[in-house]
């Protein structure tokens, strides 16, 4: 099953909107990137999308037909530096698949 999760990060100047196992597309402005993932899962009519920051930190996530992702109930510093960890590997596994 592919994965319904696209992922929105910054790339050597551009933006890249890629889903995990599939070639990624690049746009010049952050803004054109959110609004070419969100228009994709709305054709797929259900997904996930991962908005991160230039330093690869999650910014902002939210679900297409599916059950919403939940934010833990209070951001702690552990959970803060938990959550910085996560964003960093799920975009060094999406980014690792470009390179193949």
């Amino acid at each position: 099953m592919a994965s319904k999760t696209v992922h929105v990060f910054s790339s050597d100047g551009a933006w890249e909107v890629k889903r995990e196992g599939a070639k990624g597309r690049t746009y010049p402005t952050q803004r054109d990137a959110i609004a070419a993932a969100q228009q994709a899962i709305r054709k797929k009519s259900i997904g996930q999308l991962v908005i991160h920051g230039k330093k690869g930190q999650i910014r902002e996530r939210d679900t297409y037909g599916m059950t919403p992702i939940q934010d833990p109930p209070r951001r702690s510093p552990a959970a803060k530096r938990i959550g910085r960890a996560v964003g960093k590997v799920a975009l060094e596994r999406v980014q690792s698949d470009s390179s193949q």
